[in-house]
């Protein structure tokens, strides 16, 4: 597990994802992406009901001493690892199938990490559910966009055998913004998502705790790739939730 025990004064960090994009296509699993991800997304969802519970009781313990229980940060932790690598396999960042498993997998393409623990500010943890609501408006706008920009990937991937960088550089940072929005949410950080539109320099954060870098620097392609998806996505929460 990559989570980093607790240390005095040490400031939050938000999570950090890891991908590079492959120099060959699958044309035939991307074709079939939508079935070949099936069994993940049913395993998952019973996972996802067993961290529901792991959620609520890492609640009431970060509530009254401060920091997420060990047991509620290494599971916790754990789930957003495997769905950040179904996720990237769906969205096309990796061709790689995704392991069933929630542990840390150091082959597999897509990797991120989970920051050092640091104090948790109680009457943040009290109001998460109302804080994280700006955060989850961002993501559902970035994540719906997403969606329906993968239609372009996939085709482009199942005809030409290639991803236009643009394409895999809005994929990965949105779906980073999403793992960042999830380990706030289930308290692994104090640290609020950030970076929908990637990192402009050298950002708090961006640097691992085994002194690598982390950041994601969009090309001038990528950045007008995430208008796009965020154009989008804002279209349809409109026309859907409006």
């Amino acid at each position: 597990m990559s989570i980093v025990p607790s240390q005095p004064g040490i400031q939050p960090m938000p999570f950090n994802l890891r991908s590079e994009q492959p120099v060959q296509r699958d044309r035939l699993t991307a074709a079939l992406r939508i079935i070949w991800v099936i069994p993940q997304a049913f395993i998952l969802f019973f996972v996802y009901i067993a961290a529901f519970f792991v959620a609520v009781a890492g609640w009431f313990g970060a509530l009254f001493t401060g920091e997420l229980p060990d047991f509620a940060e290494e599971f916790l932790g754990g789930v957003i690892r495997w769905s950040t690598r179904v996720q990237g396999y769906y969205y096309f960042l990796t061709d790689v199938y995704p392991p069933f498993t929630i542990e840390e997998d150091v082959n597999y393409p897509i990797v991120i990490e989970i920051p050092p623990r640091a104090p948790l500010n109680r009457v943040a943890v009290l109001f998460r559910i109302i804080l994280v609501i700006p955060g989850a408006i961002v993501g559902g706008v970035v994540g719906a966009g997403l969606g329906i920009v993968s239609i372009a990937s996939w085709a482009m991937i199942t005809f030409t055998g290639a991803l236009p960088i643009p394409l895999f550089e809005a994929a990965r940072v949105v779906i980073r913004f999403q793992t960042r929005l999830a380990g706030y949410f289930w308290m692994l950080t104090a640290e609020y998502p950030w970076g929908v539109l990637g990192d402009s320099t050298a950002t708090h954060g961006a640097e691992s705790t085994d002194g690598g870098d982390w950041s994601i620097t969009l090309s001038e392609g990528g950045k007008y790739a995430m208008y796009v998806v965020i154009a989008i996505g804002v279209v349809y929460v409109l026309i859907n939730y409006v």
